[in-house]
């Protein structure tokens, strides 16, 4: 077998006697050039044992095999960890089908580092890593013409301008959810939540209401709570719901939860005989808590796998799901539910 280190497509033109052009073609499979020819420059590739550079495919194929990863500008400073796992399983299956994954730290109102890179056109596509209203990147990226994928949906009056939206049943579980928990009792519920701009609190509220509608649980029993942020605001909406003689508490993530959790146990109430508390998002945090508490689980990575995997599967023309919903589980810990 021919052993060449470092062949290029200028080589096999030259050893061959044709253009570069040509090598081209018969490398991307795309172009007019003969039969003959295209078998004659493959089965030398063949005897050289040249794997042509992602440089060398993106020239042959106007392609340049790299994809942007949008995640939040607060990424580095904040511990993320569904937005790591997601992007780790981008990365992984990126790698499969011979992809690079290049960080944009961007946002609605900081939208520099993707502006520049799909300025200098170095990316076939954009995954988002979260969904929030009024995104100024989603109408760059329609405006340009940029194929691209979201995790989680998009907003009701832009949805369907992404290329692929990957999101799991968040509706859906958080109905299922809320009704296990409001079934059987009538006493006081609080929903918890944060930033009501992000798409996925609002699928959250939307799942809790239509569970409220459902077991017809009365209405004036209902406390919400949302853009909580900061754990001194919970822990005051926490305390104000205590004195309406509120003892059950529902919370949109596990950091929300979390910051009630402390709340409650500094009141000196045990949990779960003097108060429940359930998330609608598990994650490791809570799996550890020494508070047992019940939560949905959703599959970050498997998430973050899917949206990567049919962005590509569109980009080499292949049939792919515009719209993959994953599902969910209910963790039961303990007896809070």
């Amino acid at each position: 077998m021919i052993q060449k280190q470092n062949l290029t497509i200028d080589d096999i033109a030259r050893e061959l006697g044709v253009s570069k052009t040509t090598v081209s073609r018969a490398i991307s499979g795309k172009g007019r050039i003969s039969e003959a020819t295209r078998t004659k420059v493959m089965e030398y590739i063949k005897q050289c044992n040249y794997r042509p550079s992602a440089a060398a495919k993106g020239l042959a194929e106007s392609k340049t095999y790299n994809l942007a990863l949008v995640l939040p500008k607060s990424f580095i400073q904040m511990d993320l960890p569904y937005t790591r796992q997601s992007m780790n399983a981008i990365c992984e299956e990126a790698f499969i089908w011979d992809y690079n994954i290049l960080i944009c730290l961007s946002t609605e109102a900081f939208p520099e580092s993707l502006l520049r890179t799909l300025d200098n056109r170095k990316v076939d596509g954009v995954i988002l890593s979260r969904t929030v209203e009024n995104d100024a990147l989603v109408d760059v990226l329609r405006d340009r013409g940029i194929p691209f994928a979201t995790i989680g949906s998009l907003p009701p009056k832009v949805r369907g301008w992404a290329t692929v939206e990957a999101d799991h049943d968040q509706v859906g579980g958080c109905r299922a959810f809320t009704k296990a928990i409001l079934q059987g009792s009538t006493d006081k519920i609080a929903l918890l939540g944060n930033d009501m701009r992000y798409i996925v609190n609002q699928s959250r509220l939307s799942g809790f209401h239509q569970a409220v509608e459902a077991v017809r649980f009365p209405k004036e029993n209902v406390y919400l709570r949302t853009d909580l942020g900061k754990p001194s605001l919970c822990s005051a909406a926490v305390l104000e719901l205590l004195e309406k003689g509120v003892r059950r508490f529902l919370c949109m993530d596990d950091e929300i939860c979390l910051s009630a959790l402390t709340t409650l146990m500094e009141q000196g109430l045990k949990i779960p005989e003097d108060a429940q508390i359930a998330s609608l998002f598990d994650s490791d945090k809570l799996a550890s808590c020494p508070i047992p508490i019940s939560a949905l689980r959703f599959d970050a990575a498997e998430l973050g796998k899917t949206a990567c995997r049919e962005l590509l599967r569109c980009l080499r023309d292949e049939t792919y799901d515009p719209k993959p919903i994953l599902g969910y589980r209910i963790i039961t810990r303990g007896s809070t539910l």
